[in-house]
């Protein structure tokens, strides 16, 4: 397991591409952030490629935690899907 600590050390375009693989931005956008308000953003308006800059410019912007299984990402998930994860991949205790 490799854990990263975006605020200190953030995603750059490429490396939010990477994660996406095709998918759309939204799949890592926190649309729930108070920073698209600080920062006058509404998001609903930006193309996936002004997503991915948003992103890339402000970490606080991605929905977190994110968890890459077998190359799927899943973004974002509670505590409960958390655990369901944790299982399904042979990590969880019970």
């Amino acid at each position: 397991m490799v854990e990263r600590d975006l605020i200190r050390e953030p995603l750059d375009e490429a490396e939010i591409r990477a994660l996406l693989r095709g998918q759309p931005a939204s799949t890592l956008y926190s649309f729930r952030s108070p920073y698209n308000r600080a920062l006058g953003i509404d998001p609903r308006n930006l193309t996936d490629d002004s997503l991915i800059a948003a992103m890339a410019s402000e970490s606080r912007l991605i929905r977190r935690p994110i968890v890459v299984i077998d190359g799927d990402v899943v973004a974002g998930p509670n505590r409960a899907r958390l655990e369901e994860i944790a299982r399904v991949h042979g990590k969880g205790s019970g």
